[in-house]
């Protein structure tokens, strides 16, 4: 098996993310709405695993600055999307959880 590239392991980040945005707006689009809470929960769990999964694959050989920045923003990106999960959980009003933190925007 080949070794990774620094572009690949960019790739793999990026999918990730995007994993976890779909999560981030089912989450939006639930608001209000406890039936969807158990399947907003799962989904979420989902992404976020996949993308720790995804994170931890990517050997030292292709960890870059732009691989480690990417990284590091995914890293942000998937603790926004946990304690968002976690005010499910707790049943928390998640209607003024200041949703818009800038998170959606990021290319880094």
């Amino acid at each position: 098996m080949p070794e990774m590239t620094p572009g690949a392991a960019l790739r793999q980040l990026q999918q990730a993310q995007a994993s976890m945005k779909k999560a981030r707006q089912a989450l939006r689009l639930a608001k209000g709405d406890p039936s969807a809470s158990s399947h907003v929960l799962k989904l979420g769990w989902e992404s976020l695993c996949q993308a720790h999964r995804l994170a931890a694959a990517i050997p030292i050989s292709a960890a870059s600055e732009p691989v480690m920045t990417k990284q590091l923003a995914v890293q942000r990106y998937a603790t926004a999307l946990l304690v968002r999960l976690r005010r499910v959980v707790r049943r928390e009003d998640i209607e003024d959880d200041g949703d818009d933190d800038g998170l959606d925007d990021l290319d880094a």
